[in-house]
């Protein structure tokens, strides 16, 4: 204790939290620290050297800020705590003390792994302090400091100012993850303007952190039409369709992802729906399989192929099954990369359950597919035995849906040099076609 009064003495700070002149320099102590601003260089993004001078600080100021805050935790029990609740300087240094930690929440170009381990320490003392379980029912508790930290930040995530403020960017993305589903949808107005500029930039990191922030609101309003009400549903939309034209590994699952979730949501509260009619779904999908169809670089495969599933979700899909069964053929033919072969397996299986209907149509192209790469999988084994076993069970579902076509093929004495005896009695559930 005797060390931490001397190091408030340093700081020139009073012992007495019921001292205003604690709050004022606390206040300024904290704000000392944000992140300063950074003029925007269009031409190339930001580095380590841009903060040099911040980077030297930054630890010390914190294990300051936090000092001051072990400070006030041991003697907050002695003092009439109502009457700081309700002090606004109290309650301005618990907001700027929230968005420090969240500028500090992960390892950035303007801090070390120390700044962020003393951030998670402050974190757990706002919470204590506030007599919270969690950093969500600090923010969102009966004091709303969610919206008064949005405040504070806004005119820092404005579009003309957000790119000189790259800390706070990710202080508003760490607090959407902070709160609980699905508590933000009481807060879309504050919210869904700042993830869309950050989303509207042509960086991909920022791109790809406007996606995270935009999936993160998504989740909080799955459960209710506010977005339908608010017309957010329409904008949000137009600005994820977009960007499905452009093939750039890293926005394919975040931006398939939002767009499954949002669609799911549009379609829920749509009661004019028509499953069989054409759709903003097929809108997506055309894009989507025309993407697959043409693109040959396999890590863009394994990202189109995990995120399809997602958005296959009612019969009304049936009518892309003739290219999405072309596909599935072409990704299993030429089958370079195993995480992208074992992706196009699992969508198989999704294909293959729900448009059963059709596939007896279909049959022939997809016997011929999975019978010639489990072929190709015995004359060159795999390290990873979940593919083989996948590959079963997809010829083992085509067979409970064409089992006439499927006892053909078994019976077939041609076939019995390249189907192996397991993959039979797998498929046929018995052996009366081994004899």
């Amino acid at each position: 204790m005797n060390d931490l009064l001397r190091e408030l003495e340093a700081l020139k700070i009073t012992g007495n939290i019921k001292d205003e002149a604690l709050w004022t320099k606390s206040i300024q102590l904290i704000e000392k620290t944000f992140v300063p601003q950074k003029s925007c260089e269009l031409n190339r993004s930001y580095e380590e050297k841009d903060f040099r001078e911040y980077r030297l600080e930054v630890d010390r100021n914190l294990r300051n800020v936090r000092s001051i805050l072990q400070h006030v935790l041991h003697n907050w029990n002695t003092c009439n705590t109502r009457a700081a609740l309700e002090d606004l300087k109290f309650k301005t240094f618990c907001v700027d003390l929230i968005i420090l930690i969240g500028e500090q929440s992960e390892k950035s170009l303007w801090n070390s792994a120390e700044s962020v381990s003393i951030a998670n320490e402050l974190a757990a003392d706002v919470c204590n302090l506030l007599g919270c379980e969690n950093l969500s029912q600090a923010l969102t508790g009966q004091d709303d400091k969610l919206t008064a930290a949005l405040l504070t930040l806004r005119p820092k995530l404005l579009k003309d100012t957000w790119k000189t403020y790259p800390a706070a960017v990710t202080c508003y993305k760490w607090m959407l993850y902070q709160v609980e589903v699905p508590i933000l949808s009481n807060y879309l107005n504050a919210i869904i303007p700042t993830a869309l500029i950050i989303f509207d930039d042509y960086e991909l990191q920022n791109r790809v952190k406007g996606l995270e922030s935009i999936h993160r609101i998504l989740q909080h309003c799955s459960t209710t039409r506010i977005l339908i009400d608010t017309g957010y549903a329409e904008v949000l939309f137009s600005a994820l369709e977009k960007l499905t034209h452009q093939r750039e590994v890293a926005y394919v699952v975040p931006l398939y992802s939002c767009l499954a979730m949002l669609l799911a949501i549009m379609e829920f509260y749509d009661n004019s729906t028509n499953t069989f009619s054409w759709s903003k779904r097929d809108n997506i999908l055309c894009t989507l399989l025309d993407n697959m169809e043409c693109e040959q670089r396999f890590e863009l495969r394994h990202a189109y192929m995990l995120s399809l599933p997602q958005l296959l979700t009612h019969i009304g899909c049936a009518k892309w099954c003739d290219k999405l069964i072309r596909i599935l053929s072409e990704y299993c033919e030429h089958h370079t990369d195993l995480r992208t072969l074992k992706a196009t397996l699992e969508t198989a299986k999704v294909i293959l359950l729900m448009f059963h209907p059709r596939v007896p149509a279909h049959c022939n192209a997809l016997y011929s597919t999975f019978l010639r790469l489990h072929f190709d999988l015995t004359e060159t084994p795999v390290l990873d035995s979940e593919i083989t076993q996948t590959l079963e069970e997809c010829v083992f579902m085509l067979y409970k849906l064409t089992p006439t076509v499927g006892g053909a093929i078994m019976r077939d004495d041609r076939m019995r040099s390249i189907i192996k005896n397991s993959l039979q009695v797998v498929c046929l559930g018995d052996s009366k076609y081994l004899n």
